[in-house]
């Protein structure tokens, strides 16, 4: 999910998550959490998505993260939820701490209280900063850009620098008729002030959506404003983007590492299976010729046996080679 969703599911989660009090939460799947704030089931797989859900498969169980989150959060009431920075952070802010949902990159759930981190859901150390149980708790320096600002690069390079996401970028730049790989310092006003308009436009305008494939019917993606990219696909507005969300990834065919090696040893197998039948074939062949010419092959043996090897080289057109004691002969 892109920065703008979070912005637009926090308002959306508001009013119905803060005042209310932390009930559980429970592993679903490696890295997929779900939390209950109330009476909303909250879905959360760090650097992927948050939102609401319906759909309440069986967990998988606890985990030592699982544990801690339970305990520290007991019965806590959320005070606010927050995006961080106009970025791909939400922060849900209770009496006992806040759950900091760090979505960029592989993600991260973060347990911070009065600035300092108590659990998380992995440890990590880059050049700036750290997550460790202990250590003072900040989110990146670098944050989105506040306005449009074009240089010399791809104006699509500028636009990811907002607090949107490729895909309204691109759609931006679709309905502004601009060429994604144009260098921002030379678009005209004209073209300025038509791509701060589409901008403003799938901001303001913005409304949860899915897209259907025509021919089979799935969900092939959400979002927040028509996209140019589905057009040729069937487009349905939903009330909520947790709506939106939650009926994309219920459909969505999560890779599974395990069918993938099954799948890529099924592949070499098949592959020496071919080599072996091509073998076999090769040999019939070669069966078939010394069958059929037995007698002819018995004496050309015997001549070997018998040392007249110039009868053979003469008779056969044989190739001798008395250092590694192999005779080769032309049957016609």
């Amino acid at each position: 999910m892109s920065n703008l969703e979070y912005f637009f599911l926090v308002n959306e989660l508001l009013p119905r998550a803060v005042g209310k009090h932390f009930a559980r939460i429970r592993k679903l799947a490696e890295g997929i959490y779900r939390m209950k704030i109330g009476d909303c089931e909250l879905l959360c797989q760090p650097g992927v998505r948050i939102h609401e859900t319906k759909y309440l498969e069986e967990s998988e169980g606890s985990d030592k993260f699982v544990e801690k989150i339970e305990k520290e959060l007991d019965n806590a009431k959320l005070l606010s939820l927050e995006q961080i920075n106009n970025d791909r952070i939400v922060s849900f802010n209770f009496d006992k701490g806040s759950l900091v949902c760090e979505m960029f990159g592989d993600g991260n759930l973060i347990l911070v209280r009065d600035g300092k981190t108590i659990c998380a859901y992995r440890y990590e150390s880059w050049s700036d900063r750290e997550i460790k149980a202990g250590s003072p708790y900040f989110s990146p320096k670098t944050a989105p850009a506040t306005k449009l600002e074009l240089s010399e690069k791809y104006v699509i390079v500028s636009l990811m620098k907002l607090p949107l996401g490729k895909d309204y970028a691109a759609e931006a730049l679709s309905r502004a008729k601009i060429d994604e790989k144009k260098p921002g310092n030379q678009l005209t006003k004209e073209e300025v002030a038509k791509l701060e308009k589409a901008l403003s436009e799938i901001q303001s305008s913005a409304h949860p959506c899915v897209f259907y494939d025509s021919d089979t019917g799935k969900i092939v993606d959400f979002s927040l404003a028509p996209l140019s990219a589905y057009s040729k696909t069937e487009m349905k507005d939903l009330p909520t983007l947790s709506g939106a969300a939650d009926e994309y990834y219920a459909n969505f065919e999560q890779p599974n590492p395990q069918l993938e090696k099954l799948q890529k040893r099924l592949e070499k197998q098949k592959e020496h299976l071919r080599e072996l039948m091509e073998e076999e074939k090769s040999d019939k062949v070669k069966g078939d010729l010394i069958y059929a010419r037995y007698a002819e092959i018995e004496k050309i043996l015997e001549l070997a046996k018998q040392g007249k090897l110039e009868e053979l080289e003469k008779k056969y057109k044989g190739k001798i080679d008395k250092k590694n004691r192999t005779i080769e002969v032309n049957l016609q």
